[in-house]
């Protein structure tokens, strides 16, 4: 048989595919029943087996039309199936198509601020495709903006240690778990940026500036706890930093980066740093 017209068959079965497709997608649009509909839309598993090896062409179509669709903001309750469509119908016909998964997550997050919705179906691109670092890139994004840090840290992490991707990522990892108010954390993610051989002298500049501010924040953190333990158990403030070691509340007094002594007011109970600092 001649091999151009199997060709032609096989694509014209696939065409056919996806006619039906258009044809249960236009049909969804035209008959107004609202988006209970969208429910019933094949999942992409079914569709993949009437495309003959034409399934990215199908998904195509019905990313296509899924913009379109979730364009029209007459629809009422027009979120309710969006996982499906993106997840389930093209990301099952071509699961290596990643635009569908952070376009949806944009939909969920942004539209119809559903979250959890969102960061499901990046999820679910990231599992198909693992060196698609900006899939958790964009999760941790999403989890910044809901000031969800420890989330947000934790989707960075995923991305930084995705195949290819730059160590950049590092930073933001870093930036957010100080933003979780765990500072000798952060600390020790900053060192993990200094001392990564692929980051240039300016990332390793940044990272020596991040780490001293920190420290100086954490010292002055762990010192405020123990200051604030005193005076629970004396009903008083200590006359000096000293007192802190004696009641056993510090092994030793911490030094601040330029190796000087934190200086400590014994009236207010504050403690202050002349080290200089920068933050951001």
């Amino acid at each position: 048989m001649n091999p151009r017209l199997v060709g032609a068959a096989l694509f014209l079965t696939a065409a056919c595919g996806a006619g039906a497709a258009r044809a249960r997608l236009t049909g969804i649009a035209e008959a107004g029943r609202g988006t209970q509909e969208l429910l019933y839309l094949p999942n992409g598993k079914y569709l993949k087996l009437v495309s003959l090896g034409h399934a990215p062409m199908v998904a195509d179509f019905v990313y296509l039309w899924a913009i379109q669709y979730y364009s029209d903001y007459d629809l009422t309750d027009r979120y309710r199936y969006v996982e499906h469509v993106f997840g389930n119908v093209v990301g099952e016909l071509d699961p290596a198509y990643t635009d569908p998964y952070w376009l949806g997550a944009v939909i969920l997050t942004t539209e119809a601020k559903d979250l959890d919705a969102g960061l499901r179906l990046l999820d679910k691109g990231f599992e198909r495709n693992p060196s698609a670092w900006i899939l958790p890139f964009l999760a941790g994004w999403e989890c910044d903006r809901a000031q969800q840090f420890d989330r947000a840290a934790s989707y960075f992490d995923r991305a930084a240690k995705a195949p290819g991707a730059p160590p950049d990522l590092y930073r933001l990892k870093a930036g957010m778990t100080a933003l979780t108010g765990n500072l000798h954390e952060a600390i020790a993610r900053w060192k993990d940026v200094l001392e990564d051989p692929r980051n240039d002298d300016e990332a390793r500049a940044i990272a020596r500036r991040q780490i001293r501010t920190l420290t100086v924040k954490a010292d002055v953190q762990d010192l405020d706890a123990a200051i604030a333990a005193f005076k629970d158990k004396n009903g008083r403030t200590p006359h000096t930093l000293d007192e802190l070691v004696r009641a056993g509340l510090l092994r030793s007094l911490p030094l601040d980066p330029d190796g000087k002594a934190y200086l400590y007011d014994a009236t207010s109970g504050a403690v202050s740093s002349t080290a200089s600092r920068v933050l951001g």
